[in-house]
């Protein structure tokens, strides 16, 4: 069983063709970006001089003013095969999301289409014509599914309304069609998202302007369709957990009743860092234990502590490679009988290929498998948020 791959890893791309090592494809326009950001602000430093200087620690304000000349964050958040030898990625460069074509064999990129008004994400390159599909993802909460020609200048909506429209794909055969995922949101007067209902799987088919629910569930969030050419769906399953949660007065009560004990902690914190820049050693050297940082990524519209996660997940399955979101997120396979198999657990991300293959991560590791048979790990990386199959001459 052997897969050509690309993924996404901390906003990085990583190519594994074959049996040749991982390799790791960095933007050249993002990295210039990030050095123009950087000159600019080290120009005009000296009209930011900070007004503090002096009166509090300079240990203390260098450490203000090395933050403030942090690089302009850059990543790359969505990847698709596209032609003979080549890669389609979204780069988000700060506020402005670029789609870009990058050629593998001479990591040479060409930039087709850059906005900040919204953010582009979910490509999905059609088969045999010269467009893909993607999602529009706009500033008010709302999502739509558009086109773009690869030669285009931007992309066209093709799905409207207050909804969440995301992950299109194509669905192979002669027909222009694709599937996708689509949740109803509710506002308030004042704009703001109140409600999500539940992720069903559509099917739009572009010469009829038809529209059908495949595939719904009340209690469950359908996510990341995919449909083969013999009508087999696949999708990750996971619970389906409202915004609104009902109040909960156990919790609200423990909640209560540890409020002294985060403010001393806090307190605690806030003085053991003004010590640190004073004298360079902590406030009390067998103090408690520092605190790890939580881990949170957004996942499919939810924020995860993937660490927690992880820390949860370890007793199943893989000791070093534990799945960063619930193990109830699951990958399943909808025959057309209606048939349901349940393929992998917590997994965020999955491509397929023609003859049944599939290769999915958990976040932490990519493994690969057929229906029927045992997955097999293929590597381990963190944190893992994409995987997609690419052609044997994307060298």
């Amino acid at each position: 069983m052997r897969f050509n791959f690309a993924y996404l890893a901390g906003g990085k791309l990583h190519l594994k063709l074959g049996e040749s090592p991982v390799r790791t494809i960095n933007s050249q326009f993002g990295q210039d970006v990030q050095e123009r950001a950087l000159r600019s602000q080290q120009r005009n430093a000296w009209k930011d001089k900070n007004p503090m200087a002096g009166m509090i620690p300079t240990a203390f304000l260098q450490q203000m003013e090395t933050r403030g000349e942090a690089k302009l964050p850059v990543a790359i958040r969505s990847v698709s095969p596209c032609h003979p030898g080549q890669l389609l990625y979204t780069l988000a460069v700060g506020d402005v999301t670029g789609v870009f074509t990058l050629d593998a064999a001479l990591e040479k990129e060409q930039r087709l289409f850059h906005h900040s008004d919204f953010a582009v994400q979910h490509l999905n390159v059609h088969p045999q014509q010269q467009e893909f599909a993607c999602t529009v993802m706009h500033k008010d909460g709302a999502a739509n599914i558009a086109v773009m020609s690869i030669n285009g200048a931007r992309p066209r909506e093709i799905t409207a309304g207050d909804s969440i429209d995301l992950a299109p794909h194509w669905i192979p055969g002669p027909t222009k069609t694709l599937v996708f995922q689509s949740a109803g949101i509710a506002r308030n007067p004042e704009g703001f998202v109140l409600e999500q209902s539940p992720f069903t799987i559509e099917k739009l088919d572009f010469q009829s302007g038809e529209m059908v629910t495949l595939a719904e569930n009340p209690k469950f969030d359908l996510l990341a369709p995919k449909m083969t050419a013999d009508g087999s769906l696949y999708y990750i399953r996971r619970p389906y957990q409202p915004r609104q949660r009902r109040l909960n007065i156990l919790t609200l009560f423990k909640d209560v009743l540890l409020i002294p004990f985060r403010l001393i902690q806090a307190l605690y914190e806030w003085l053991n860092l003004f010590t640190q820049s004073y004298t360079g050693k902590p406030l009390v050297k067998s103090g408690p234990p520092q605190v790890q940082a939580k881990q949170d990524l957004l996942i499919w519209g939810n924020l995860i502590n993937t660490g927690a996660e992880a820390e949860k997940n370890r007793r199943f399955g893989d000791q070093d490679s534990p799945a960063l979101v619930p193990r109830s997120w699951q990958l399943i396979c909808q025959r057309p009988e209606g048939e349901l198999q349940v393929i992998g657990e917590g997994v965020i991300s999955y491509d397929i290929d023609a003859h049944g293959g599939v290769i999915y991560t958990n976040g932490s590791a990519i493994y690969a498998t057929h229906p029927g048979s045992v997955p097999k790990r293929l590597l381990r990386d963190r944190p893992i948020e994409q995987v997609v199959l690419v052609a044997d001459d994307l060298q």
